[in-house]
């Protein structure tokens, strides 16, 4: 397997960086001759009661940091943000308006659209947890039947105001379907049950991010403590739990980076972001990819890591300068005084009790001494708006003005992907970074070409997706067909060949592969509805695969009854096997949570005129032709209910 070295935007500090990591890691690794009790998988997690009995103080103090109190249940005695009648979100582009609310200590967000004043449509749904510590944002989350959703409005805390979350800007409102898979959620919490083969179902979720997210599971440690044992903590290591401060540079980095080197997260074959444990190498796991910036003083709202690597003061510390140097971790930044921070800068700084700063003394006492002010200076970031973080690349600041971010300019650039943790990567993993990325956040060709440039002639199910989405679906059959050859059928590989022959027209084919998919894997929600919705285009107006689809869809509402899609085939199957009544409810179900979807009102349209109730048809008529003007059937839907 080819391995390339990523250039790195540190560009000539990486080396350095290398050398000082490599050093520093072999002289802390000559201190530790054995393996943490933690990193084996018969370890298990227990929990943080289980160390509050030995830790009362430092685990009372955790709980008020911004990782403790990473995600919590909504509570009326913790309101930060504004409610009242005037704290409405509008979304232009969509329409929707939004309005947040407590009842009975409970929180609700209600969605609704006007039209001359009056309410058209109208949708609330109950918050089940809030994210962010509140330094500066919250944001929602509902669960339904176990499925995890974000909602479209956040409190941003520096500005006090509502607006829609993060991405859902500019024409991306997704409401309440985007999913929060568990690449999202770990940075949120510790130990979670995640429904394997789902994107986002969980049948348990912990409160914040706990004790054994950075020491690592505590079985082994409990269970020793319980039994007596003494451990000397002076320079010796206590091997039954991690002491991140007893790592190796890099190693103790990586506990940090798991969630403070936000990316594209490219996995390890068959490994889960879960499977990381605090003394890995968190490349073993996976890699962080970065998208190289056009204005290199820009930087995301969990960039930390990476910045701080980037600065000259992290280089020639020479493994000095870490993390936890600045923050304790198990302390509040709330409650930490600005003048620690500033006394770590002293501590290297301060020759002679003389301050190393190039500014004039009028200069120096307009800032008061703050180091941070000007070497890490506070502005927005890239990914979130409404927030303000001090950048952690620490630098000498030449032109102020010149460190301005340009972030339109940041958005507009075609970057070139970086990996933040690893300097020497296989192709293919580079390959499968620019694939990913296309797929999860910008779907251009330049991207796909990236991939295909850097796949191996192994990656045959990567290639099979480029050909896909290039719209080469007879080459994508033929790869397709070759992975499953080369590494036996799996949920996604069938569920791949499914859309290939649905793109086709090969209907048949494609209800054989999305069952199959669906019958490796139950949780494959979208396996299911594929192979129901693709039975129906192959063996159209068939009573028997009318009723065979209704079974497999009944399957699926037990999973998702809130699912618009499932629920409008629900009612044009119930309304071609003559059940007009049940095919109203679907429908109408269907619409209750996407008013403007329009095969949901082209069903009610076809469903008032079999009822031969033309007046009701014109009504949903006219709902469709305002939401979707260019809709291809509108003409012959017009003629329909002359």
């Amino acid at each position: 397997m080819q391995s390339r070295e990523i250039r790195s935007y540190w560009k000539v500090s990486l080396f350095f960086t290398g050398i000082v990591l490599f050093a520093f890691a072999t002289i802390r690794c000559a201190r530790q001759p054995q393996a943490f009790a933690s990193l084996s998988p018969d370890v298990q997690y227990t929990g943080d009661a289980s160390c509050q009995s030995c830790h009362e103080k430092i685990y009372t103090s955790y709980k008020e940091t911004g990782m403790g109190r990473a995600l919590y249940r909504p509570d009326t005695s913790e309101i930060i943000e504004r409610f009242g009648p005037g704290e409405v979100v509008y979304d232009r582009h969509s329409s929707f308006y939004y309005i947040p609310y407590y009842r009975d200590n409970e929180l609700f967000i209600t969605e609704f659209q006007l039209e001359a004043g009056d309410t058209t449509y109208q949708r609330t749904e109950k918050i089940d947890y809030i994210v962010g510590s509140g330094h500066q944002t919250r944001s929602y989350l509902l669960q339904r039947n176990g499925y995890l959703y974000e909602v479209p409005i956040t409190w941003y805390v520096s500005k006090q105001l509502w607006d829609l979350s993060p991405g859902y800007e500019a024409g991306n409102n997704s409401r309440f379907s985007r999913e929060i898979g568990e690449d999202c959620l770990a940075c949120h919490t510790g130990a979670f049950d995640y429904v394997e083969g789902s994107k986002n179902r969980y049948r348990e979720i912990t409160l914040g991010i706990d004790c054994e997210r950075c020491h690592g599971p505590g079985e082994a440690h409990v269970k020793a403590m319980k039994a007596g044992n003494e451990i000397d903590v002076g320079e010796l290591t206590d091997y039954t739990i991690v002491n991140p401060a007893k790592l190796s540079l890099t190693k103790s980095f990586d506990v940090c980076q798991q969630c403070h080197l936000q990316g594209l997260n490219v996995l390890a074959e068959g490994k889960s972001v879960r499977d990381f444990r605090p003394g890995m190498d968190l490349k073993d796991i996976f890699h962080v990819f970065l998208e190289e910036r056009s204005d290199s003083n820009a930087f995301g709202i969990a960039s930390h890591a990476e910045r701080l690597q980037q600065s000259r003061c992290f280089i020639q510390s020479e493994g000095k300068l870490t993390c936890t140097t600045c923050h304790d971790p198990h302390k509040s930044i709330s409650v930490t005084e600005e003048r620690v921070y500033i006394r770590q800068c002293e501590n290297c700084h301060q020759p002679n009790r003389q301050i190393e700063c190039k500014l004039d003394e009028q200069a120096q006492m307009l800032e008061q001494g703050n180091c941070i002010s000007c070497h890490m200076p506070q502005g927005g970031t890239s990914d979130i708006p409404h927030v303000s973080f001090h950048d952690h690349k620490i630098r000498v600041l030449v032109d102020k003005a010149s460190e301005k971010r340009n972030i339109a300019a940041e958005k507009a650039f075609l970057q070139q992907l970086i990996c933040a943790n690893d300097s020497f990567i296989a192709d293919s993993v580079l390959g499968k970074a620019y694939l990913l990325h296309f797929e999860k956040t910008a779907a251009e060709a330049n991207y796909l070409a990236e991939a295909a440039k850097y796949l191996t002639k192994g990656s045959t199910f990567e290639r099979a997706r480029i050909a896909f989405y290039e719209g080469n679906l007879a080459r994508a059959k033929s790869l397709i067909q070759q992975a499953i050859s080369e590494k036996g059928e799996n949920t996604a590989m069938l569920f791949q060949l499914g859309e290939i022959h649905e793109g086709l027209g090969e209907y048949e084919a494609a209800f054989q592969a999305f069952s199959k998919a669906y019958a490796l894997n139950g949780e494959a929600f979208e396996a299911g509805f594929k192979a129901g919705t693709s039975l129906l285009q192959a063996r159209a107006g068939q009573a028997q695969a009318l009723a065979e689809a209704r079974s497999m869809f009944d399957a699926l509402y037990d999973q998702k009854p809130f699912d618009p899609r499932l629920l409008t085939n629900l009612g044009f199957v119930a309304m071609n096997q003559g059940r007009l009544e049940e095919a109203e409810g679907f429908l109408m179900k269907a619409l209750r949570l996407e008013p403007q979807d329009v095969q949901a009102l082209e069903n009610m349209i076809y469903l008032e005129i079999t009822k031969n109730n033309k007046a009701r048809a014109r009504i949903f008529f006219e709902r469709l032709s305002q939401a979707h003007p260019d809709y291809v059937n509108q003409e012959r839907l017009r003629q329909l209910i002359l």
